[in-house]
């Protein structure tokens, strides 16, 4: 027996984590890909979390696309921020 399974993306958002390269950023920007998958990653409509690095010195969370969220990168990296916008910007997509 064979069975064909197809799995749509349709309706599943990205979640991206932009930092600045080259500086003390990544540890924290993975802390914070950790932590919004721990909390928003069995969601069915979560493709995934990824790193983005850029040659800009910011440190922003996006949901398909969209910057919902950044704090200074000089500043404390609050990641529970993080997770708290990426929550209530997936409440607000269709």
């Amino acid at each position: 027996m064979f069975i064909n399974r197809v799995v749509s993306t349709v309706g599943m958002a990205e979640i991206a984590i932009e930092y600045a390269a080259g500086s003390r950023l990544q540890p924290e920007a993975e802390t914070a890909r950790r932590l919004i998958d721990s909390y928003l990653g069995d969601r069915p409509d979560v493709d995934g979390v990824t790193l983005s690095p850029s040659a800009d010195t910011v440190f922003c969370v996006s949901v398909e696309g969209d910057r919902i969220w950044c704090t200074d990168p000089r500043e404390w990296i609050d990641s529970m921020a993080a997770v708290t916008a990426a929550r209530r910007r997936l409440s607000e997509l269709p």
